[in-house]
């Protein structure tokens, strides 16, 4: 049983192949059937019994997930990191084994927070640097607003964020 559970899959496979092997040589003796109706003949016997296999392996599974056992998951118990006085324990399911890229979307959520970030921070300088520049130039007028030259550093300031998002656009793909 505990060899079934760790090697389950390479038993569907195996099962797949040696029930294809016997469905060929029991369909084989038929001497009417061409030999592509044999072919077809073979896989349709062999699928009925790697389907009754598969169901019998996701029962397994599911009474593993149920029972904490085998599978690629465990239920583990931790102290509770958020609680100051580290009384109170909580259950956290973890992976069984380290696997390549365990931490890569992690990795790629807190970068792209990191991005956006600190493109709202170029753009609220942008917006504090506008309004700077606007009462530097309104207070020696004594006007509110803004003169032929804020006019178009708005604009440079705003084609600047469109090309920051389209460079964002194109790192992402």
């Amino acid at each position: 049983m505990e060899f079934g559970r760790k090697e389950r899959y390479k038993i569907v496979g195996a099962s797949w192949l040696a029930s294809m092997i016997a469905a060929f040589a029991m369909v084989n003796r038929n001497k009417y059937l061409t030999g592509p109706q044999k072919l077809v003949q073979a896989r349709v016997y062999a699928q009925f019994l790697t389907v009754g296999v598969l169901v019998a392996s996701a029962a397994f599974e599911i009474s593993d997930s149920k029972h904490d056992k085998g599978g690629l998951w465990e239920t583990v118990k931790i102290i509770d990191p958020n609680d100051p006085e580290h009384k109170r324990i909580i259950e956290k399911r973890e992976h069984k084994e380290d696997w390549k890229g365990q931490e890569l979307w992690r990795d790629m959520v807190d970068a792209e927070e990191q991005r956006i970030k600190e493109r709202e921070r170029g753009k609220k300088k942008l917006q504090i640097d506008r309004e700077k520049k606007a009462k530097l130039n309104n207070a020696g007028k004594g006007k509110d607003e803004p003169n032929e030259g804020e006019k178009k550093d708005d604009k440079k300031g705003e084609e600047e964020v469109k090309d920051e998002n389209k460079s964002d656009k194109k790192g992402k793909k």
